[in-house]
């Protein structure tokens, strides 16, 4: 498939409006180019679809609003995250995190080997991509994302373990 030229101009104009857009739905830079490079593919896939002499820019923000959505689903299944409930628990303070949970945290985080709590940096602390991860350690984006998941329900488990010691 051949892009036209007229596509490309529009593709191009539209790229500054859609990392706006995304990165005021998403608040982290990273995901919002993630989210653009997703989008412009969707994009240049579905060029096709695109009736020259429309609205493009409405078009491309309607595909980056899908991405959205479809990103942050997959977030959710990445990510550690805390119900409601825990949350009320812990009480956030100032920077957003309870000197509870950070310290409960730290203590779990000192308990596991320099090679998880490296690949938790990598991924949590750092600009790494899931790609670039299992480019690194040589690996699958699959078997990264099972070994993190595994790796944040330890977290989960051990903070969980540590808040009821402590009556929380």
């Amino acid at each position: 498939m051949e892009l036209s030229e007229e596509f490309i101009l529009e593709l191009t104009e539209v790229q500054q409006r859609l990392f706006g857009f995304l990165f005021k739905r998403l608040a982290d830079r990273e995901q919002a180019r993630e989210v653009l490079q997703r989008t412009n593919l969707v994009l240049c896939r579905k060029a096709d679809n695109y009736e020259s002499g429309t609205n493009f820019k409405a078009w491309a923000m309607t595909v980056a609003n899908y991405e959205v959505m479809a990103y942050r689903k997959t977030q959710v299944r990445e990510r550690l995250v805390f119900t409601a409930e825990v949350d009320a628990m812990i009480g956030p303070d100032e920077d957003g995190r309870s000197s509870a949970q950070s310290a409960h945290l730290s203590h779990c985080l000192q308990g596991m080997s320099s090679k998880n709590r490296e690949l938790l940096d990598w991924r949590y602390q750092g600009e790494h991509t899931m790609e670039k991860i299992a480019e690194d350690i040589g690996s699958t984006i699959g078997a990264v994302k099972v070994k993190l998941h595994r790796l944040r329900r330890q977290l989960l488990g051990c903070i969980q373990n540590r808040m009821q010691e402590d009556g929380i």
